[in-house]
């Protein structure tokens, strides 16, 4: 592969970034706060993978936050707590006052998906995404549950991480009104170009997958590895095990972009 592009930096056996720590800090207290929210009537497996991820990494404190139709459905543990739900069983509109108070007691929240696809969830997490000042990272449905106010939380000032699919970049982009668009066999350097250009415009970090590539790209820097070279399949890699490890890696290494965490957490 040709990389003639100063801003694109291939990692390969080596990690781009040595000194990104991936080991938990000792005293437990200093190893963050995590908030996964997630689920709705039926389905919570994708927030219980990534509580456990969370944990089997090291993350100080851990909570999920579930639409309380699923009360009946998940064990009873201290680290579960529930907002209301609507008539189907998603986060209602009456739950972002319990995403909030969750939140303010997060150092990092993140939406996991297994939502559904419901208008008063889509408005819930938009105001929250509007109001919040914490760092906040989404992924699998989560990324159509808040784009349809993508357009407005878009250009929120606290971070903020998207891993999603090529689909769900297309469409994200059109969402937003980004005058670039991606396609499923547009050349590899075509989608540098474009996520160096998107993320000089907006303050987030992108995570990809193209042409056998994990792609993840902030403030204009583009990294990528072939995922041949990890342990992660084209299938795996959407479980959100990835996304969350990085999350918590990232509240150790406060001194790193969250793009530098990810590659190294790959």
């Amino acid at each position: 592969m040709n990389n003639n592009l100063e801003y694109w930096k291939v990692q390969r056996t080596n990690k781009l970034f040595n000194d990104v720590d991936l080991d938990a800090p000792e005293q437990r207290r200093f190893a963050g706060k995590i908030l996964i929210i997630g689920g709705n009537r039926g389905q919570f497996f994708a927030v219980a993978s990534a509580l456990e991820a969370a944990k089997r990494m090291g993350a100080g404190e851990v909570r999920a936050l579930m639409p309380d139709s699923l009360k009946n459905q998940v064990p009873s543990t201290p680290e579960l707590y529930f907002a209301p739900a609507e008539a189907s069983g998603a986060f209602g509109k009456d739950s972002l006052e319990a995403i909030q108070r969750q939140a303010d007691w997060a150092d990092a929240i993140i939406l996991i998906g297994d939502c559904g696809k419901n208008a008063e969830t889509s408005m819930a997490f938009a105001d929250f995404l509007n109001k919040s000042v914490k760092p906040v990272f989404i992924t699998r449905d989560a990324i159509e549950t808040v784009m349809p106010g993508a357009s407005d939380w878009g250009m929120r000032e606290a971070e903020t991480g998207l891993f999603l699919t090529m689909p769900q970049l297309q469409k994200f982009l059109r969402a937003i009104y980004y005058p670039k668009v991606v396609t499923l066999t547009m050349p590899t350097n075509q989608l540098i170009e474009t996520l160096h250009k998107f993320t000089l415009s907006y303050q987030m970090s992108v995570t990809t997958f193209h042409n056998g590539l994990i792609i993840s790209a902030q403030d204009g820097e583009v990294y990528s590895q072939a995922i041949t070279d990890t342990d992660y399949t084209p299938i795996s890699l959407w479980s959100g095990q990835l996304l969350t490890r990085a999350v918590v890696a990232r509240l150790w290494n406060t001194n790193h972009k969250f793009s530098h965490v990810m590659m190294t957490t790959i």
